[in-house]
């Protein structure tokens, strides 16, 4: 396998994201800014985490390639697990998450696609 090359330029990102499930009326979309530090920008354990955190989820990561980052995600409310990936540049990050859950006895599914770049040095 080769080894993990992809690292992000650290700085201010900006990142897009957009939810399709069939429980929307359309696709939800959220844009959100991030500044990614020089420690965390060679290690994307250590952001994507915390990007992809939310309330009652846990993340593992998962295989690294050159440029790919895989991980699994599992939320105990609402009960959802699913799988992500992301391809990384030094100015760009381009992934996708696939949900699977259950919330008041209804299945579904969410898909979210999620596009970030550096926007320059971090502010403050």
């Amino acid at each position: 396998m080769p080894a993990f090359a992809a690292e992000v330029d650290p700085g201010e990102w900006e990142f897009t994201a957009t939810s399709t499930s069939r429980l929307f009326p359309g696709p939800q979309m959220t844009s959100f800014k991030r500044c990614i530090k020089k420690d965390d920008a060679a290690n994307p354990d250590r952001w994507m985490a915390q990007q992809t955190r939310q309330g009652d989820c846990k993340v593992t990561p998962g295989a690294k390639s050159a440029d790919t980052y895989t991980w699994v995600m599992e939320c105990a409310k609402p009960s959802m697990r699913g799988t992500g990936s992301a391809r990384l540049s030094r100015a760009s990050i381009e992934g996708e998450t696939h949900m699977t859950g259950e919330v008041h006895g209804q299945k579904f599914e969410l898909r979210t696609k999620v596009s970030g770049k550096r926007l320059g040095p971090c502010k403050g």
